[in-house]
């Protein structure tokens, strides 16, 4: 019989929900569930879904009484460093929602709980599990169109809240500390390191165009990467249909994947001058748009942790996503571009 194992949440709300106790409850190695939430509604909403062992309004308490052996943390920005730091001082190996933090002083302090408990950890950045973004990475390293000079990401949509989100602490400044740049941007910062390199220099503007609220619900970001090559980024929470996902453009071909549409890439190669005739042949690497990331999740998560892999999102992923992205709110703040 495979080892029964305790899984925990520190937060019952809308993305633990949809993506973290769904997760768990699948899986037939986890033997028991609980959850911490100061607000009942959110763990009566979770109870009512979920095979919950047990709940509590304090998760501190939770950790101490549970000793889970896995645990997501699943709270408002804000919190994310004094949870992931007490998950990870319990015993717990973790799953932290992205943002990882909301400074680099709290990224350096839930670093060092991780070195000191000898746990693992990895940040949500969950786009890294779509399948087609898989296949666009091996086909980077694989090298097959090429050294990457140029990419565009977008990823945008009408907002958490009202919606997705239980309440509107995402427009709240003092929990969520920033606005849709903080919230999806950072998701495609991580893409565009990933898949290009180390990002070296930021430049970003940031308004708030269409909400009533005192955040960001839509920013752009130019960077630059010590390799030869520029990204541009949107990120809004006030669209409706259209363009979300990520276009490659390297020496010898291009590859864009909009993820409600089939991947499609196209070899080829032209002189920068084009004086020699382009010859470019375009092909589909992926037929099927692209599944939903969140329902392999928590799998991916357990199970690199019981085969004794690391993450490729670890924590050092997660500080640098984060350093950019305060950056960018800074260069959008002083109208400079920031060097990192």
């Amino acid at each position: 019989m495979s080892k029964s194992y305790t899984v925990a949440t520190i937060g019952a709300g809308a993305i633990a929900q949809a993506l973290h106790l769904p997760g768990y409850d699948k899986r037939e190695d986890v033997g028991r569930i609980v959850i911490a939430d100061p607000v009942p509604e959110r763990i009566a909403e979770a109870k009512g879904q979920f095979k919950i062992a047990k709940a509590y309004s304090d998760y501190r308490e939770m950790l101490a009484a549970e000793k889970p052996d896995f645990v997501s943390v699943c709270s408002p920005n804000k919190f994310h460093a004094e949870h992931a730091i007490a998950a990870l001082n319990a015993g717990a190996n973790l799953l932290l929602e992205k943002p990882m933090t909301i400074s680099l002083a709290e990224a350096s302090a839930v670093k060092a709980a991780a070195k000191a408990s000898g746990k693992k950890v990895m940040i949500g950045f969950s786009h890294r599990l779509i399948h087609s973004n898989n296949k666009i990475k091996a086909l980077l390293d694989r090298d097959e169109i090429g050294d990457p000079f140029m990419m565009r990401v977008r990823f945008a949509h009408g907002g958490p809240f009202p919606g997705w989100a239980k309440t509107d602490w995402f427009y709240d400044p003092e929990i969520a500390f920033g606005g849709a740049l903080f919230d999806m941007g950072i998701h495609a910062i991580d893409l565009c390191q990933w898949m290009i390199g180390r990002i070296t220099a930021v430049s970003a503007c940031m308004k708030t165009l269409r909400k009533d609220i005192k955040l960001d619900d839509n920013a752009i970001m130019t960077l630059e990467f010590e390799n030869k090559a520029m990204a541009y980024i949107e990120c809004g929470w006030t669209s409706g249909p259209g363009f979300n996902g990520l276009e490659i453009y390297a020496d010898n071909g291009t590859v864009i994947n909009n993820y409600t549409e089939p991947l499609r890439v196209c070899v080829g190669k032209s002189s920068p001058d084009w004086k020699a005739a382009p010859e470019f042949k375009w092909r589909t690497i992926r037929r099927n748009p692209n599944p939903e990331s969140w329902s392999i999740e928590i799998d991916y998560f357990m199970d690199t942790i019981l085969k004794g892999k690391d993450f490729p999102m670890g924590i050092d992923a997660g500080i640098s996503a984060v350093a950019v992205a305060l950056a960018a709110i800074e260069s959008a703040k002083t109208g400079k571009r920031q060097v990192l």
